[in-house]
């Protein structure tokens, strides 16, 4: 396991007290993808679940969409570089970041978006529900996961259930991060999510709500507050959004017919 955190010598205010101490403060690195020879992205990241990491990640732009499209993976943890060699891909990645902006997937509120997510992303269709208890419970095991977020309150962390059960967990320095670590997950495990729930402990911005739309995923369950331009793009995607999930407490945003009362 690498290390994630270092421990500096910092000077702590307690009211009008001044004491030197130490503190564990988490770790962020750059980790630098190339696929097939070329290099894709540099994404500054939490120094763990690398692997899972790289797989979300082209996973979610459109590089891979099975695990048969990759042929090698090697990881250098020293300089923090990966390089896979998969299937070619007729994704252009100028598309990457290209600015989109357009009526989402369809419908009549205007949304930002990439030009690849255009082309990946389309209203979800799920038959799931779950019990509002199940939701919350969802929301506890954020507050109870993760020591290292106990020792450096410096990482998001989210997770997949199904049938009230977590299947899988992730956490990073990065919000987008942990959703491409849980699709690279569950990527190796050929794990279909689209009857699943995610978790998370984080704000849903618009750039979240689409890895959940990518993933496949009918239901978002976050400690944090949601945007406007999330919640229409949720709206138009079918996707529900529950944010300031804490306790026995929490806010129901779109699609509010999944979660049973």
């Amino acid at each position: 396991m690498p290390n994630e955190t270092v421990t500096l010598s910092i000077l702590k205010a307690n009211g009008p007290l001044l004491e030197n101490m130490e503190d564990a403060v988490v770790r962020e690195v750059p980790l630098t993808i190339h696929y097939n020879r070329e290099e894709i992205a540099t994404l500054l990241c939490s120094p763990s679940q690398t692997e899972e990491l790289t797989l979300g990640f082209l996973l979610n732009e459109g590089f891979i969409r099975v695990p048969e499209d990759v042929y090698e993976l090697r990881h250098d943890p020293l300089d923090h570089l990966v390089w896979v060699e998969g299937k070619p891909c007729l994704l252009q990645k100028e598309l990457m970041s290209k600015r989109f902006v357009s009526a989402c997937c369809g419908k009549s509120r205007a949304s930002f978006c990439f030009a690849n997510d255009v082309l990946m992303v389309k209203p979800l269709t799920s038959n799931l529900r779950i019990p509002l208890q199940v939701a919350y419970d969802y929301a506890k095991f954020l507050q109870s996961y993760l020591p290292l977020f106990q020792e450096t309150g410096g990482i998001h962390s989210g997770g997949v259930g199904s049938q009230g059960n977590v299947l899988l967990t992730s956490y990073d320095i990065g919000r987008h991060n942990v959703f491409d670590k849980l699709s690279g997950k569950a990527f190796q495990s050929n794990l279909n999510l689209e009857n699943h729930v995610i978790f998370f402990s984080g704000r849903v911005s618009s750039e979240i709500l689409l890895k959940v739309a990518k993933m496949k995923v009918p239901i978002l369950i976050a400690r944090g507050a949601p945007t406007d331009m999330a919640l229409s793009q949720a709206t138009a995607l079918n996707i529900t959004v529950v944010g300031f999930a804490r306790e026995q407490r929490l806010n129901i945003y779109t699609c509010p017919e999944r979660i049973l009362r």
